[in-house]
């Protein structure tokens, strides 16, 4: 099990290094606290100044693991209805020494329709440099059979891998209502050149669309209950296609003042024929009211790939804040409900 484990691994590296048509954008199991990455619309959404992190670490059961992590800040204008942000994101993989750096800007419109519905509109640009090796890569001349031997070299003519980077555009759209809102995203749509050998249409970068959708319920608590910070449901959801592959994630979280717990499913194949990666989600965190967010979220999967992985970890850190004079910045009140989870 353990070197199916490894040519799993190995498959998925070569597939991110010279064949682009096999290859997806990263995600995160807490999309949610990464906003930013997430959808560019959402680029001051909580109306306030918003910075934070998400690291995860997926499968450590394995010789070569992929680590990923993004900050990013943001801050809403009252005075342009504009949201700016920053992000810099990191992927990685051990095994061929993949690495990607993402470096993106943002910025978002806010049109009020009515007292209770906006309309945000946002777009990213990023700044993408990839880099790698192939050092632990083992060629068929480097065996000799006979004699049970490793060559240390291979007369494959495969050449090192120059870091090379691209220009890469988003955008999207978040409808907000109370307790509702709807999200739609693109990503790479200019699509970009990004695989190490192949520099021809081919090898162009698959755009990647993503529909969210997120719905708070308030919760009924009996009335010991001490008074705190909110009692809510949320009800989450991130549906991604790039390319032929088809995913949906999905979630609830409850919020009782200051905790935070949750559940929910990674990965959810739409097409049977694919490959199944799917996932069950546990989350435990907690939401401060002085703007502070910590949240923990473990993965275990149930898909072919096995409980071998040990699953993922995933670490999540925000910090919401009003920047400003708060009569003419606005107050707590004005911050959207359907996003009080995201402090």
């Amino acid at each position: 099990m353990k070197r199916n484990l490894k040519l799993i691994l190995l498959a998925w590296s070569l597939q991110h290094l010279c064949f682009q048509g096999s290859a997806q954008d990263f995600q995160f199991s807490q999309f949610y606290a990464a906003p930013l990455y997430l959808n560019p619309a959402l680029t001051g959404i909580s109306q306030e100044t918003r910075m934070g992190s998400v690291y995860r670490r997926q499968w450590p059961g394995l010789d070569y693991q992929f680590t990923a992590g993004t900050a990013f800040i943001d801050h809403y204008s009252f005075d342009y209805k504009s949201g700016m942000g920053l992000s810099v994101s990191s992927f990685s993989e051990e095994f061929l020494k993949l690495n990607t750096t993402d470096i993106s800007g943002y910025y978002a419109y806010n049109l009020q329709l009515s007292d209770r519905v906006n309309f945000q509109v946002g777009t990213q640009i990023s700044y993408i440099q990839k880099r790698g090796t192939l050092e632990n890569l083992l060629f068929g001349d480097q065996i000799d059979v006979f004699n049970q031997a490793l060559f240390p070299s291979s007369a494959d003519g495969v050449g090192g891998l120059e870091p090379f980077s691209y220009f890469s555009v988003g955008l999207g759209g978040v409808l907000t209502w109370d307790k509702l809102w709807v999200g739609v995203s693109g990503h790479h749509l200019n699509r970009p050149s990004s695989t190490f050998f192949v520099r021809d249409g081919q090898s162009q970068h698959w755009p990647k669309y993503s529909l969210q959708l997120g719905y708070t319920i308030p919760l009924k608590v009996p009335e010991f209950w001490e008074e705190g910070s909110g009692k809510f449901v949320h009800l989450l959801a991130n549906y991604k296609r790039q390319g032929p592959f088809q995913f949906l994630d999905a979630g609830v979280q409850v919020l009782l003042n200051q905790l935070v717990v949750g559940g929910g499913f990674r990965s959810l194949p739409i097409q049977s024929d694919l490959p199944k990666r799917e996932s069950m989600i546990g989350l435990v965190g907690l939401n401060l009211s002085s703007g502070l967010s910590v949240g923990y979220s473990f993965d275990y999967p149930i898909s072919d790939v096995g409980a071998q992985t040990l699953g993922s970890h995933e670490l999540s850190l925000r910090y919401q804040f009003f920047y400003g004079t708060p009569k003419s910045r606005g107050q707590r009140s004005r911050v959207l409900p359907c996003f009080s989870y995201l402090r």
